[in-house]
């Protein structure tokens, strides 16, 4: 580490044991001063780290906190942005938190904001990107969904190497041809549904083709506008997926069951959201070798994870 970096390290981490011991916490402005005093502060703190990027318009903190927990049962600590500070500063901040922990396997699992992407994975080159969905309830900070797609795919092109593990069913996910290797995860289509030619209701957005620009058709919706898509006019239609919900068992404002790869899992929480989280999670965790068993006992922790929730 430079003179430069262990000096904005050092005021970095000052800061955040003021902040955290004597007023009453920060996320952001450790991680803010750090960058001041070097701007590439970043790229060495997580020089050591395989780092999961995950990001989205919805779901990120969900997904991030489901990662880290089914990642802790095989690799023990893990370092996360918790709080939901997914920007720069904030990741940093994260960074300059954690403790050092003798582990197995140096893990960082970072929500990161859409427009970010670019500028963390630039310093941290992470091992996989987790994409959760996008939407258009970001419109007013990054306008079109076509344009929140593009500031993560320039993130992704500087890690070509780096896995992608995407919702499947949601169509923009495949729209962009990447070298990356890639992972789908989606609710699969019972055997009944596969003639279905469905369309989503006329308020959804995201419905068009990103190929050829025409209306999209479903052979089942999950919700809004993720499902088993395809195109009649181009072709296009939704890729295959690795890891599939394959059946949800119950579902209550406060607890879900489903399965996947023929094994049941459960999250206290309630959402068909919630489930394309847990979903997420599962796909990432098994790219990184934890078992189903693993992943089910971190389900079932009784321990709340608040989001935008809480």
């Amino acid at each position: 580490m430079s003179f430069k970096s262990n000096i904005a390290t050092f005021a970095g981490k000052s800061s955040y044991w003021f902040l955290h011991n004597v007023l009453k916490g920060g996320t952001s402005f450790p991680g803010k001063l750090a960058m001041k005093l070097d701007p590439n502060v970043l790229e060495q703190l997580g020089r050591d780290y395989e780092t999961i990027i995950v990001t989205g318009t919805n779901g990120k903190t969900m997904t991030t906190a489901l990662i880290t927990q089914t990642l802790k049962e095989k690799y023990g600590d893990i370092l996360t942005n918790p709080s939901g500070s997914n920007m720069a500063q904030g990741i940093v901040t994260a960074f300059l938190a954690h403790g050092q922990k003798k582990v197995s396997r140096k893990l960082a699992v970072l929500e990161v904001d859409e427009a970010n992407v670019k500028a963390v994975t630039q310093l941290v080159h992470p091992k996989a990107f987790v994409l959760t969905n996008i939407f258009r309830d970001q419109m007013d900070r990054y306008g079109e969904i076509y344009t929140t797609y593009e500031k993560i795919v320039d993130g992704i092109k500087l890690a070509p190497d780096a896995t992608i593990i995407a919702n499947g069913d949601a169509s923009i996910f495949s729209s962009v041809d990447l070298p990356n290797p890639k992972v789908f995860f989606g609710f699969e289509t019972a055997q009944d549904q596969p003639q279905n030619d469905l369309k989503a209701a006329v308020n959804t957005d995201g419905v068009l083709c990103p190929k050829c620009n025409q209306i999209l058709h479903y052979h089942a919706i999950s919700y809004a506008n993720l499902g088993d898509f395809f195109c009649p006019n181009c072709g296009y239609k939704r890729p295959e997926l690795t890891y599939r919900l394959e059946k949800i068992s119950q579902q209550t404002p406060s607890r879900i069951k489903f399965t996947i790869e023929g094994k049941e899992f459960a999250i206290n929480i309630g959402g068909t959201y919630n489930i394309y989280n847990a979903l997420a999670a599962f796909a990432c965790a098994r790219e990184f070798g934890v078992s189903a068993d693993e992943i089910a006992a971190a389900f079932a922790k009784n321990k709340r994870i608040f989001g935008r929730q809480e």
